[in-house]
């Protein structure tokens, strides 16, 4: 007779998205285990806007508070073509608990969820752990383990093993999952945090102009990130590039302000061929990725983890069937997605055109878009409260 597997579930990393489902399987007393390769969080932070219904994941967690604490509460968004305004969205009509997007670098992020697991006696958070294989059989999941400077490996057994590395996830290429719909953008950034002198405030303003786009949004202990588009990948940060650029396309001076941070990206979209395979299944950034204009794609794996704790819960409660669990999983969820990168790409697509009569067109939309007729539903829409599928509690409409 075979032994029991050592845990119900384990988790493989330990970033916004694999926490959060830590915490989640904690709240339901599933005996899990959470892996992630580095010693210690991040210091800086790439994703920092929180939607209302992450906030909502927050609040069933009993850190909503915790989190808003840390943060900027933004309820304004001011969009600019040149240095002309052309409208503005307030999210304080919400129907929301929530009524802002919450700007709070990731780091912290990972910092409240990371404290929290403490309270769950079901949860072990083990650093410094890296994956090195997997086993799959009717009943569970061998893992092969090793902790950073060992010599030797350690096996671990788990009726579940879910995969939140990223996306380049070691978990996807151990399972055999391919990827489908791979697109990589023309476009790049350049991103900095610098101490704010803007006089901006809380608000956070979008900047298109015929050069290309700047977006610059508020962040806690007095500090503002600048995003600019740039022409192609840089090999390395260049603060003087994004000050330049900075004061061209939207008039404000950065020259002489502390930077804390800065780093430079580009955008690609991808998603899964399945959610899963067998007892395996992926969540976050393993399981997609989309552009990152909008802020939507921690947001999205967030409501992954919600729904894939509550597949296992189901799963471990009621001993329904994981396969048909998994496979609502991956319908929903995929669904969401879809929805969700297509904004995000639409949005980068009007937003970073360049050139004059590209400038003349995006200034007519905008004002339209931002215009009484219709601005009374962009809020939702940018808050991701229309998204399909955006969470359980939204099942029942999604469905009907």
């Amino acid at each position: 007779m075979a032994s029991a597997p050592d845990y119900d579930v384990i988790i493989v990393g330990g970033g916004p998205v694999g926490l959060m489902l830590g915490n989640l399987l904690g709240k339901k007393n599933l005996n899990t285990l959470l892996i992630e390769k580095t010693a210690a969080p991040p210091a800086e932070s790439m994703a920092i806007g929180v939607t209302p219904p992450s906030l909502d994941l927050f609040q069933a967690l009993g850190l909503d508070d915790v989190l808003v604490n840390r943060g900027i509460r933004v309820e304004l968004a001011k969009v600019h073509e040149g240095r002309q305004l052309a409208g503005e969205l307030s999210f304080q009509s919400l129907d929301n608990p929530h009524p802002y997007i919450l700007a709070v670098p990731q780091a912290t992020t990972i910092n409240v969820l990371e404290e929290n697991l403490l309270r769950y006696g079901s949860v072990t958070l083990c650093r410094k752990t890296s994956l090195i294989e997997i086993e799959q059989t009717e009943k569970m999941v061998t893992a092969k383990v090793k902790k950073t400077g060992a010599t030797e490996f350690k096996q671990v057994t788990a009726s579940f093993l879910v995969g939140c590395d990223g996306h380049s996830s070691v978990v996807r290429d151990l399972a055999g999952i391919k990827l489908t719909g791979e697109k990589e953008y023309p476009v790049c950034f350049l991103m900095a945090d610098f101490a704010d002198n803007s006089g901006l405030g809380d608000e956070a303003h979008l900047f298109f102009s015929r050069h290309g786009s700047v977006e610059s949004f508020p962040l806690p202990k007095g500090q503002r990130r600048w995003i600019i588009q740039t022409d192609h990948l840089i090999n390395s940060p260049d603060k003087a590039l994004l000050i330049r650029d900075v004061q061209r396309r939207t008039g404000y001076a950065l020259k002489g302000s502390k930077c804390f941070s800065e780093s430079m990206f580009r955008t690609r979209r991808f998603v899964c061929q399945s959610y899963h395979s067998d007892r395996v299944a992926l969540c976050g950034d393993a399981a997609h990725v989309m552009s990152p204009v909008g802020g939507q794609g921690m947001n999205t794996g967030f409501a992954d983890a919600e729904f894939l704790a509550e597949a296992l819960f189901k799963h471990f409660s009621n001993s329904e069937d994981f396969q048909a669990l998994f496979e609502e999983y991956d319908h929903l969820r995929r669904l969401a997605f879809t929805v969700a990168a297509t904004r995000a790409e639409r949005g980068m697509w009007v937003g970073t055109r360049r050139g004059s009569l590209a400038s003349v067109l995006r200034l007519f939309l905008v004002k339209v878009l931002l215009g009484p007729i219709f601005n009374k539903s962009l809020p939702a829409y940018f808050a991701m409260l229309t998204i399909p599928y955006r969470s359980l509690s939204s099942l029942d409409n999604d469905q009907h």
